[in-house]
């Protein structure tokens, strides 16, 4: 069977293809959404890290022939805002229970900090049910 390569960008949607016959392994490289950045006072604001990597490869699928291969892409989470009481950035969106959690506002009083960053969502692949490879 000649190699397929197929790649999934973040759509804020799942994406999925089924397991064509004849395929044994497959390799997966996957990367986290990013976090954001927090929001300046008076300096100015961080970045936010950068998402996970992971690589499995060879990984047996013969028994999965016809199976729905689910892949959320995890997103990058927004940046803070700057200002009194100012919200968190969202969180980077993925599937439930795999996404970056929503960055604190910032304080009330003076001097105030600025908001945090959200956290980048995860990228998922899922076989059925079952997560086969999560990057954060």
């Amino acid at each position: 069977m000649p190699t397929v390569t197929s790649t999934f960008t973040y759509t804020g949607t799942l994406q999925q293809v089924a397991i064509p016959a004849g395929t044994t392994t497959i390799d997966m490289y996957l990367w986290g959404g990013a976090g954001g950045g927090g929001g300046s006072d008076r300096h100015a604001g961080g970045v936010g890290a950068a998402g996970h990597h992971v690589k499995k490869t060879g990984y047996d699928v013969t028994s999965n022939i016809g199976d729905t291969l689910t892949v959320a892409v995890g997103g990058g989470g927004g940046g803070g805002s700057s200002g009194q009481g100012a919200p968190g950035g969202a969180n980077g969106k993925s599937i439930t229970g795999f996404s970056g959690g929503v960055g604190g506002q910032s304080g009330t009083s003076r001097p105030y900090s600025g908001a945090g960053g959200g956290g980048g969502g995860a990228s998922v692949i899922k076989i059925g049910a079952s997560a086969i490879a999560v990057a954060g």
